[in-house]
């Protein structure tokens, strides 16, 4: 009797010590809507998984780790696994996140890509500055203005000028060196990948060092899943 309950007690420390999988869903407060992908990791271990397109997931821990939820836009949540947690799915609810800005004083110190940002619209200042003719008091200039070739060019180069700063901008945060820091690819495989993977504007300008880096993970994982190259006939071949 003895030699079977040290044998359970045995077993049930090496459990605890391994630890074990934790499972649940992720959902809005107040909406019932699935979170995706939301990034669950165990402060404790380190461990990190994310919410699959139904807000669920499972990962692996012990009775007493801490457990943290984030995703972008939503305040964090950070749970203590109990014991109970094994046996029942875990559901937790976040809360959309509310900015407030703060008051900020400007300095004299600008980034690289903040002084070539100045120095374009510097250089572009007339182009961009330019304004279609919208007085219906002057129906042949209003006209002559929307069918002239001039006019049009001018309002193209606004409008790809935008996309080129954007596009800039994300170029500083999206970074082959970070992705290759994070991934391990490099050559065209790093291309490739960032191409299949572009990140949104808004996204740069929001996220934090750990929301980008997080971001990056993410997609990679997906990435190895189901490899994104050109195909053949997309590729020039140089004579």
């Amino acid at each position: 009797m003895y030699k079977y309950l040290s044998i359970l007690f045995l077993v049930s420390a090496c459990l605890q010590a391994i630890g074990q999988n934790v499972s649940g869903s992720i959902r809005e407060i107040g909406t019932d809507k699935m979170l995706y992908p939301v990034m669950v990791m165990n402060v404790s271990t380190q461990e990190t998984t994310y919410t699959g397109s139904d807000g669920n997931f499972t990962l692996r821990a012990k009775p007493g780790d801490k457990i943290l939820f984030s995703l972008i836009g939503y305040n964090p949540v950070q749970v203590f696994a109990s014991a109970d947690m094994f046996a029942t799915k875990m559901k937790i609810e976040m809360s959309v996140a509310n900015y407030q800005l703060q008051d900020f004083i400007l300095r004299p110190k600008y980034t690289p890509y903040q002084i070539d940002s100045l120095h374009r619209q510097t250089v572009y200042k007339r182009s961009l500055a330019w304004k279609r003719t919208s007085s219906p008091l002057s129906p042949v200039s209003f006209i002559a203005d929307r069918i002239s070739k001039k006019s049009n060019t001018r309002l193209a180069f606004q409008r790809n000028y935008l996309k080129w700063e954007d596009n800039k901008f994300i170029d500083t945060r999206y970074t082959p060196e970070l992705v290759e820091q994070l991934t391990g690819l490099t050559g065209d495989t790093l291309g490739y990948f960032m191409n299949a993977y572009p990140m949104p504007y808004d996204y740069a300008r929001a996220s934090t060092e750990l929301e980008l880096k997080m971001w990056i993970r993410y997609n990679y994982k997906e990435w190895v899943k189901n490899p994104v190259f050109p195909s053949i006939d997309s590729i020039q071949i140089k004579k």
